[in-house]
């Protein structure tokens, strides 16, 4: 389980509105009991992407970071990663920051 990585929502009830997960808990917590992960929502779905919420793509597709909907899971919970977005990190790393720092 790398940091970045996609993975498809574990909660099947949520799938149709928020079809994936990103994985955002940092490497270093060898074992942990939860990891922390935010949804992704279609584009379309979205009025548009801001700092908060930056769009990303998967599988070609446009979708915005929810920031706010942060969650955890159990580790269990997140198998088989389809795509990493690591070349996002920098996009994540913000809207985090903005949600926490207000900068």
């Amino acid at each position: 389980m790398a940091q970045f990585d996609v993975y498809p929502h574990p909660l099947e009830d949520l799938r149709a509105t928020h079809p994936y997960v990103v994985q955002v808990q940092s490497h270093f917590l060898k074992h942990p009991v939860a990891v922390m992960a935010v949804p992704l929502a279609p584009l379309e779905a979205q009025k548009h992407a801001t700092v908060l919420n930056p769009m990303l793509e998967v599988a070609g597709q446009a979708f915005v970071l929810e920031t706010l909907a942060i969650g955890s899971f159990e580790p269990g919970e997140l198998r088989s990663p389809l795509t990493n977005l690591g070349q996002d990190a920098q996009a994540i790393w913000d809207a985090l920051d903005f949600a926490l720092h207000g900068y």
